[in-house]
């Protein structure tokens, strides 16, 4: 599983984005990095998430409830990868 935090250049918010991915990670005890991805075109300059190349809902992310959509996110894609294919074998 793959998650990105894709970052503008610059922008400081990435920082505390990043700490709140690993935060939720560690959390969770999932075995995952969070990998950094320079994005000159993001003209909003905000910090996106992106879990296995798809891009987290912005209007969720931006919204008060960010970090549980996030940790919503990364918990249902790391069982869709690694716990569904064992219980349908």
């Amino acid at each position: 599983m793959r998650i990105e935090l894709l970052y503008t250049p610059g922008c400081s918010n990435y920082k505390k984005a990043l700490s709140t991915l690993e935060y939720i990670i560690a959390e969770e005890r999932l075995p995952l990095p969070v990998e950094l991805v320079e994005n000159c075109a993001n003209e909003e300059g905000e910090p996106t998430v992106r879990i296995n190349g798809v891009l987290v809902n912005k209007a969720a992310a931006n919204s008060q409830h960010c970090l549980e959509h996030v940790r919503e996110a990364i918990s249902h894609k790391w069982h869709e990868v690694n716990l569904s294919p064992l219980l349908t074998a």
